[in-house]
């Protein structure tokens, strides 16, 4: 099923499968969100929980017992149900089951709500602790943008903007790469992604944005500085797939991804959130259109 919101500056589309959003357009009919190709990357929005990336060895453990849990959890394969759309706002919810408690043993209930006004689309996800015990996940959004976004300019022509100087180094296969020292702005090329994703946990910037040098058009995603940001295309060693590759996400993380905590029982992950009964944990993130 699918949720159609709109401003007076923006229109987008929800669908209840994965509570995804499929599309951000402007009034000039502009598309700002990949449309998934699916040898690419199939996907446009997916929400990340209740893991962020995955373990080392695909699997974790809760009180003494093995689960498997796929590359960013289950939320995202999952279908929502609507619980009310109005002409700019609308939130889905999910709630565990005796599936989910095979694969993740808590119980729980994750709403998520998008809502518009003026240039601006908001995202917020609230995760509610319905067991008897605590919790523990990961939750990040995961938006890909389309770059170019029209036939103006090119890949090359965008650059990632961070709000103010951040030192990001990119770890991968043991191999540090330096993408910013006490900088703001970071080329874009489809090598950059080589190495997979770029990340900074905790970092001084409360948004950054994907900027085109010829157009001056401005994709900036506002986030919860206290989490991580992390920034990622598609590579592929078939130069023609790659170059197909025509989008960036940038994605708002509540921590670092799972992988970083080299730990496989939930309960010692030191990034999980740790949520006791009844209670409920908010997280937060806007696009902007300039």
């Amino acid at each position: 099923m699918q949720v159609f919101i709109s401003s007076e500056s923006v229109k987008a589309v929800v669908d209840s499968f994965g509570a995804e959003l499929h599309s951000i357009r402007d009034y000039n009919d502009t598309e700002y969100l990949w449309q998934a190709a699916p040898n690419v990357w199939k996907r446009h929005a997916p929400v990340l929980f209740p893991f962020i990336c995955n373990t080392v060895s695909k699997k974790y453990t809760y009180e003494g017992r093995e689960y498997k849990l796929s590359n960013h959890g289950f939320a995202r394969d999952s279908e929502f149900e609507v619980l009310y759309s109005k002409a700019s706002e609308t939130e889905l919810a999910l709630k565990s089951s005796e599936a989910s408690k095979e694969i993740y043993p808590f119980d729980f209930e994750l709403y998520i709500k998008y809502s518009v006004s003026g240039n601006k689309l908001t995202v917020t996800y609230t995760v509610k602790n319905s067991d008897s015990k605590d919790i523990y996940f990961f939750i990040g959004g995961h938006p890909a943008f389309r770059v170019p976004l029209d036939g103006r300019d090119s890949f090359e022509d965008y650059y990632v903007e961070y709000e103010t100087n951040e030192n990001i180094i990119q770890e991968f296969n043991g191999k540090s790469t330096v993408i910013l020292d006490g900088a703001q702005k970071v080329p874009l090329s489809h090598e950059l992604f080589a190495n997979d994703v770029f990340m900074k946990d905790a970092p001084n910037s409360s948004w950054v944005a994907l900027v085109s040098k010829k157009t001056g058009k401005k994709i900036k995603l506002n986030y919860n500085n206290k989490g991580c940001i992390a920034v990622w295309s598609s590579y592929f060693e078939d130069k023609t797939l790659t170059e197909q590759a025509q989008f960036v996400c940038l994605e708002p993380w509540s921590s670092v991804p799972v992988y970083c905590d080299n730990e496989e029982d939930i309960t010692k992950m030191p990034h999980a959130i740790k949520l006791a009964p009844e209670k409920s944990y908010v997280f937060a993130y806007s696009i902007e259109i300039e």
